[in-house]
């Protein structure tokens, strides 16, 4: 059985991460990056919708635990659901937020 840390108001922007900027570390450091994402909004909500997954997720998984964290934050998932439903392979188990956000063509290397 998967667990989720729910403790989050993901439709309250003042405690998600959905709308939020985000840094990278090569920000920091003046590294350029190695990848890029396609569109902040939905990378941000991706990374939201997966906090808490156990890994390695195989799809099906990765999509009852968006479904299980969806009704917080609304119709604002569609997106990402049908990113993952699209593009993530049957039988795969994605080892974090990162090889998901590839697979599921949101982020793309340089």
């Amino acid at each position: 059985m998967d667990t989720y840390d729910d403790s989050k108001n993901d439709a309250n922007p003042q405690e998600s991460w959905v709308d939020s900027s985000v840094e990278r570390i090569g920000s920091l450091t003046n590294e350029p990056a190695e990848n890029q994402t396609k569109d902040k909004k939905v990378t941000s909500k991706l990374a939201n919708l997966l906090e808490g997954i156990k890994f390695p997720a195989k799809k099906e998984e990765i999509l009852d635990h968006i479904n299980r964290k969806s009704p917080q934050m609304g119709n604002r998932t569609n997106d990402v659901f049908e990113s993952i439903n699209n593009n993530l392979e049957e039988g795969i188990e994605y080892k974090n937020v990162y090889e998901i956000g590839l697979a599921a063509q949101v982020v793309e290397k340089k």
